[in-house]
């Protein structure tokens, strides 16, 4: 993506992260194709919190965060998911994310049954300000959520 147009959507990216909480997640496999689920994102994967068993595997999974209707601010993806077994180190990093995110303890994230947590590592997307579409890479997610460690990363690579 050109530097012109990052540096114009790049605090919206983050903004929208930031203020939003849930998402839809297309899946198959289990009795609702569209859920609406709590997520959180960590070095560019989101994991999301979902009620029921998802069929994950080869097949593309979608989020799409919406942050207002009356903007029109929307971030779409396309990626590849896999379940978190609750004994993984990731599922424990993004549940404790998802509860800090949601303000609520870790007992109450969980229902009568452990959530099910997916990671899902976002291919290519798409950022929607009204009629206005721009096509994102991961990079540039990483770009927009985390300039100061972006920057360092990409200072020690160089050197």
């Amino acid at each position: 993506m050109p530097e012109s147009i990052f540096k114009q959507i790049s605090l919206d990216i983050l903004k929208l992260h930031r203020d939003s909480v849930y998402s839809l997640l297309a899946t198959s496999g289990c009795n609702c194709q569209v859920h609406e689920a709590a997520y959180v994102n960590i070095d560019g994967k989101y994991y999301i919190s979902l009620s029921c068993e998802p069929e994950v595997g080869e097949v593309k999974t979608g989020i799409l965060l919406i942050e207002d209707e009356s903007r029109n601010l929307r971030l779409s993806w396309v990626g590849s998911a896999r379940e978190l077994d609750c004994k993984d180190n990731a599922y424990k990093r993004a549940l404790s994310a998802l509860s800090r995110k949601l303000g609520r303890c870790k007992d109450r994230l969980h229902t009568a049954v452990q959530p099910f947590l997916l990671e899902l590592v976002p291919e290519k997307g798409r950022f929607s300000v009204g009629d206005e579409e721009v096509w994102i890479s991961r990079n540039d997610l990483v770009r927009a959520l985390y300039p100061v460690g972006y920057s360092m990363r990409q200072a020690v690579f160089q050197i």
